[in-house]
């Protein structure tokens, strides 16, 4: 115990020193201190103690920028009531941060009261809800997920127990099975158990024992322990011992940080092995000149002091010396900057009120601001590198991994690395590859044809075991952008590493996913993916300039290519216009016969002097002779004389002229040209209609278009979407388009549009897609909004400029897109390299028709034929033979024959059996010669 009472005594420390950068007027202002709150567990003894230490060193130094105090309150952190009441006590008295413990229980109650009052919480805890973006906490005990997968894949288990003792433990065990699952090792969770009382977990251990039974020589019991803090595992370590599961066969992994402050040294003669990491690397010069102070305290009122240091209480000088460096970054950058929040020692909010009430609503006025610099500060702790990222957690973090086996004292058998992974000892970050180093940049991308794809050789996992360059084994349109892109900024070393989830990334209660949430946790430094650039994702990561264009369009299945029918080559016109020339034809034939009749012009006498009648040749015959001959622009024997009759005449010639040229003009299109009759042209299709099904990647911006979108149609697809049995979405683009050929039409995959013309050209060739883009996007390479990774970014969007300036990025495309197509697509502007010859399908119906012309006019002539020799019997005309002369009338309107050597009046058989006309007849050719002669004469 400490000599005096930390438990129940509010201890203040009060530091006051002035230096040249700040002025005396600040200095006065700040001589009372920036008042820090800290609210502790009653049994976080290790933590207060490095809490203490940490402070009294401060008071001990004399080149502090500003003061220092801080008020400690004991609680029971499982208390939500107590942990509220001391919170609002310090709100209310007026702190500029808070330090302090939290748990599963309170974390809720922290998240809720920083969160409305803005107000700094660092805690040496982990965050038990990692999913669930807190913006005002930092974690500074780092998350060993993570490394717990990368130690099992080491070990090579195949299977194992899971132990935890919180309610957070079940949340970690989903995320661990995540981690786990890997194409080319599958590992397998037997069982999960929680153990119900820390100080009675001897029955939980004893039935886990009794459930597997006896480990033998050929198999063993594996064992992953995930507890809440370290006094957890230093009471399982005894429990294991009592219970006798110190044997051989059984391996444990323990989740603790300070694995060498348990004593293992009691395990090395049982037979087990115990592995677990190590976050206080004492060999670091830090640490080391930190232990020379550390282990003179006395312990008796420094608990925990001694050759070691606890990672509580590490983790605590961690956090006020991460605290103290903000404050004096914000002092450097401007000394005026919390000038007027001190009045009278006090610190007022707003300059108006003392404290932040928690009666009131007035946030803490610098709270965003300190939280701002928290995370870009970046200081060389007893932990490691404390960096922190957006969401509050510790990246670039390095856990040693410690194993005790038979024999065997506790001995260090590698690294855990954040961002690269396990490495075993003796291997540093420069065997990773053949030369890049721990440096080097970690590219987080997604397995999407073109993008990024196993190379062909790879696609077997059995054959990617050998690799040394984790970057020879992918290929695509990413691989060459990101290659291109270091080239031009100056050759920096990267890794590329596939997003296990392959997900994009979505954010779902104020936490990103996937490929995003990797940025923001700081665990990659690039994305080079078809990463859209939208205002949700520019809000917490940093865009390039965009590389490829992009928009939202549909996928459906090629429909089934239309064959010409019998009559295509009616296609050329509509039903209602051929329906119109008919009409036109029979109105201009009628308007023909009776203009005929109406006009003068059009009658003539009959040749024979005995009838004295008058005969028209337009006849409605003769009109719709005429009208046919000039829509099929032949001729007629038959021409109008009248003016009404020729003008009539010309109007048809000039719509017959106009008809037939866009009829040949047309036909050609119609003939040569194959259509695809697709069931929906776009979006507002697809919208109203009800058979076809339709659906989008799962997370990322197409996603998120429908579902903010304020267009009515959008929004009408999203409610569909959002509420369809079975479920319309699908995890990656191959799986859609896979369920666009397998449904057979039924089903739309709504993608960007780069996506769709790849699949378009890929075999089986039977995908397309219908109508516009509904956007327009572009694709960047993302990165942290950080500081460190600002210039980085800046560099990347010049590169991306330079490259779309030389033509590269059009190069690319074309090799993923265009060149390695496999369907025969050809770039617009050109034509078909192969003339298309029409088929007899094409115009079969024009011989149907020229056939049953030759039939019906045969039958209808040998018709003819019987009526005549009929008539002929009868004393009829003759309609066949070349008796039949064509008659002639003179100017006496007699009928004469023409002959070689003139003209004789001839007349049929049916006149010359009358003895009246005969005798008439002869008269009549009497005069005929005799006037023929005169006219020789």
């Amino acid at each position: 115990m400490l000599g005096f009472s930390m438990n129940y005594i509010v201890f203040v420390f009060v530091i006051s020193v002035c230096i040249s950068s700040v002025d005396c007027t600040d200095t006065l202002q700040y001589q009372h201190g920036f008042p820090i709150g800290a609210i502790f567990d009653w049994s976080d003894v290790y933590a207060k103690t490095g809490f203490y230490y940490a402070m009294n060193k401060i008071l001990r130094q004399k080149k502090n920028q500003f003061n220092f105090s801080t008020i400690i309150e004991d609680v029971s952190i499982n208390d939500s009531f107590q942990l509220v009441q001391k919170i609002c006590d310090h709100l209310s008295n007026g702190v500029f941060a808070l330090v302090g413990s939290q748990s599963y229980v309170s974390r809720e109650v922290v998240d809720s009261y920083t969160r409305v009052f803005h107000m700094p919480y660092l805690s040496p805890s982990s965050d038990y809800h990692p999913s669930n973006h807190k913006p005002f906490s930092i974690f500074m005990r780092p998350e060993t997920t993570r490394a717990i997968a990368s130690v099992i894949f080491h070990l090579e288990w195949k299977d194992f127990h899971y132990v935890y003792d919180t309610d957070s433990g079940l949340t970690r065990l989903m995320e661990l099975k995540l981690l786990l699952k890997d194409e080319e090792r599958q590992v397998t969770v037997i069982s999960s158990r929680r153990l119900r009382s820390l100080p009675e977990s001897h029955e939980d251990l004893r039935m886990l024992d009794q459930q597997h039974g006896p480990p033998t020589n050929t198999s063993s019991v594996n064992v992953v322990f995930d507890l809440s803090n370290e006094t957890a595992y230093a009471r399982v370590l005894d429990q294991i011992r009592y219970v006798g599961m110190n044997r051989h066969g059984y391996s444990y992994l323990l989740g603790s940080l300070d694995i060498i402050n348990h004593d293992l040294g009691r395990f090395s003669h049982g037979g087990v092995n115990i592995t677990g990491f190590q976050l206080v690397d004492h060999q670091s010069t830090t640490v080391r000149d930190f232990l020379e102070e550390w282990r003179e305290l006395p312990s008796s009122i420094w608990e925990g002091a001694g050759e070691t240091i606890p990672v509580e209480s590490a983790l605590l000088v961690d956090t006020v010396t991460l605290l103290r460096e903000t404050i004096h970054t914000m002092l450097k950058n401007d000394s005026a900057v919390f000038r007027s929040t001190f009045r009278r020692a006090k610190v007022y909010n707003y300059d108006s009120t003392q404290g932040i009430p928690c009666t009131g609503n007035r946030p803490w006025m610098h709270g965003l601001k300190i939280m701002e610099n928290l995370k870009e500060i970046t200081i060389q702790g007893l932990t490691g590198d404390v960096l922190i990222d957006n969401n509050g957690h510790r990246y670039n973090h390095s856990l040693g991994v410690y194993k005790v086996g038979f024999k065997q004292p506790p001995r260090k058998i590698g690294n855990w690395i954040d961002k690269v992974g396990f490495l075993p000892e003796g291997v540093n970050g420069t065997n990773l590859t053949e030369d890049p180093d721990l440096t080097s940049l970690i590219v987080t991308s997604i397995f999407e044809r073109p993008f990024l794809q196993y190379k062909k050789e790879y696609e077997n996992p059995e054959n990617r075991k050998n690799v040394k360059n984790p970057n020879d084994l992918y290929e695509g349109y990413c691989v060459d952008l990101i290659a291109a892109v270091s080239e031009l900024c100056g050759g920096f070393k990267y890794i590329i590493r596939p997003n296990k989830d392959s997900v994009y990334g979505a954010k779902t209660n104020g936490t990103w996913t996937g490929m995003i949430g990797e940025l923001v946790q700081g665990k990659a430094d690039l994305a080079v993916a078809p990463l859209t650039i939208t205002k949700q994702r520019e809000e917490d990561i940093a865009f390039s300039k965009p590389f490829m264009n992009s928009g939202i369009s549909i996928m459906i299945k090629k429909p089934e290519i239309q064959k010409p029918g019998v009559f295509s080559f009616l296609k050329p016109f509509s039903i209602p216009l051929w329906m119109c020339i008919i009409a036109g034809y029979f109105c201009v034939s009628f308007g023909m016969f009776i203009v005929s009749r109406f006009s003068p012009a059009e009658w003539r006498r009959k040749c024979l002097r005995m009838d004295n009648g008058v005969v028209n040749k337009f006849t409605l015959e003769s009109s719709l002779w005429f009208t046919m001959g000039a829509l099929m622009l032949q001729g007629s024997d038959t021409c109008p004389r009248s003016v009404a009759g020729r003008i009539i005449g010309g109007t048809w010639w000039f719509a017959v002229l106009i008809v037939i040229s866009s009829y040949t003009a047309n036909l050609a299109a119609f003939l040569t040209i194959d259509k695809l009759l697709t069931p929906i042209q776009n979006a507002d299709d697809l919208a109203a209609q009800t058979e076809i099904t339709f659906g989008t990647l799962d997370s990322g911006s197409t996603q998120s278009f429908f579902k903010d979108s304020k267009v009515p149609t959008y929004q009408k697809m999203w409610a569909y979407m959002s509420t369809a049995y079975p479920r319309v979405f699908v995890k990656k683009t191959e799986d859609g388009v896979r369920k666009v050929r397998e449904m057979k039409g039924k089903y739309a995959f709504l993608l960007e549009s780069v996506y769709n013309e790849y699949f378009s050209q890929r075999e089986p060739c039977d995908v397309m897609q219908v109508g516009p883009p509904l956007n327009t996007k572009g694709y960047g390479i993302a990165t942290p909004k950080t500081r460190r990774h600002q210039e980085l970014s800046e560099k990347v969007s010049i590169a991306i400029l330079q490259l779309k300036e030389n033509g590269s990025l059009i190069k690319m495309k074309r090799r993923w897109w265009i060149d390695k197509g496999e369907c025969g697509i050809q770039e617009e502007g050109q034509g078909n390299k192969k003339k298309k010859s029409l088929s007899l399908s094409n115009l079969a119906g024009v011989f149907f028709i020229l056939i049953s012309g030759l039939v019906f006019s045969i039958i209808l002539a040998v018709g003819h034929f019987l009526r005549s020799r009929s008539n002929n019997k009868q004393g009829g005309f003759l309609m066949l033979g070349n008796e039949v002369s064509k008659l002639y009338c003179d100017h006496f309107g007699y009928p004469v024959e023409e002959h070689s050597n003139g003209m004789s009046p001839k007349v049929p058989r049916g006149i010359l059996s009358n003895p009246e006309k005969r005798d008439l007849l002869e008269e009549n050719n009497h005069k005929f010669h005799h006037i023929h002669a005169t006219s020789l004469l």
